[in-house]
């Protein structure tokens, strides 16, 4: 998996505010499905879903975030990446309260976050662009999910 840029993202919408991710990381936009628990899961891993015969977890950083959880209203969607997970290319799903469309973004115009007031941890940050006056968060999964193993990996230490 690369962590180049071609400038194209999947535009989609969480609390009301625009997020991307890399297209080239994007493996399907599903309608939401069925969404099965499984116990003891930290609370932002929302469960399972049978993916093409697969068990994959699906995420909802709105819950991350700290903004309260996506809904499986209409227009609400799954986005399946792959993602680098420590030495393995993962499947996993995203909640989306909505997906907009693919949009170009030049990666040279995409800036860091400002450190002030960032309610959203640096680490799921790759920057911020703009598009038609919008400001965009560009989410860089792999990150995401690697400061997750992190703190997995330090809670499992202490006990």
């Amino acid at each position: 998996m690369s962590g180049e840029s071609n400038g194209k993202y999947l535009a989609f919408e969480l609390a009301g505010q625009c997020f991307a991710v890399d297209v080239s990381r994007v493996e399907v936009v599903l309608e939401t499905a069925p969404i099965t628990r499984v116990p003891k899961a930290p609370p932002h891993l929302r469960g399972v879903i049978n993916y093409r015969g697969a068990v994959i977890p699906v995420a909802d950083l709105r819950i991350r975030f700290g903004d309260g959880s996506t809904s499986s209203s209409d227009g609400s969607s799954i986005i399946v990446l792959q993602v680098r997970y420590g030495q393995e290319d993962l499947t996993i799903g995203m909640l989306a309260d909505a997906v907009r469309e693919v949009i170009d973004l030049d990666p040279s115009r995409i800036e860091r976050p400002p450190q002030i007031g960032s309610r959203i941890d640096d680490a799921l940050i790759s920057g911020i662009g703009e598009r038609a006056g919008e400001f965009i968060v560009v989410l860089d999964i792999d990150e995401a999910f690697k400061a997750e193993a992190a703190a997995g990996e330090r809670g499992a230490e202490q006990r």
